[in-house]
């Protein structure tokens, strides 16, 4: 029951990313894959349909131009699923992209290191970098244009609480 729900609200935060390009020329899949490593030590890829915790999984996201026109100011915004944190370092920045972490559920946007202000413990307001566990969306931009036809591919990998 317990992976049945946890299943529920990850493929729920997932389709919540498509929901932009409904109008748009834009297509988008989304897949989920568990990282496993091999008895090589290399690293493998099987379905995320049974996870535990500390389980690590790879988010593809992959975005199409079915169009006849280019598509400008191309920006995807995945919420991170609920579950799950993003594992520092893996969403990474493709060809002519920008990433961007928000921390507060997609207000705002920041590259990484992210900010926050926290009280220390004489209670001042101090600014930190923020924790991996706090992302809550990750936001790709592409620089140039996505051509009719065109594809663009973004990763990243979060692990199961």
């Amino acid at each position: 029951m317990r992976r049945a729900a946890f299943l529920s609200v990850l493929m729920a935060g997932l389709i919540t990313s498509l929901v932009a390009f409904a109008a748009d020329p834009i297509t988008g899949t989304i897949e989920a894959r568990k990282v496993v490593t091999s008895d090589k030590g290399q690293e493998q890829f099987v379905s995320a349909n049974e996870v535990r915790p500390q389980d690590v999984i790879e988010y593809r996201l992959t975005y199409a131009n079915n169009g006849a026109e280019v598509v400008r100011n191309v920006s995807v915004t995945d919420p991170v699923p609920a579950g799950v944190h993003y594992v520092e370092k893996t969403a990474k920045n493709v060809a002519n992209t920008r990433v961007e972490f928000s921390v507060d559920n997609g207000k705002t946007f920041h590259a990484w290191p992210v900010k926050v202000t926290k009280k220390n413990a004489s209670g001042k307001d101090i600014t930190v970098d923020a924790t991996p566990d706090m992302v809550t969306h990750i936001r790709w931009t592409l620089n140039g244009d996505l051509k009719p036809k065109g594809e663009v591919q973004f990763a990243y990998r979060a692990m199961v609480k």
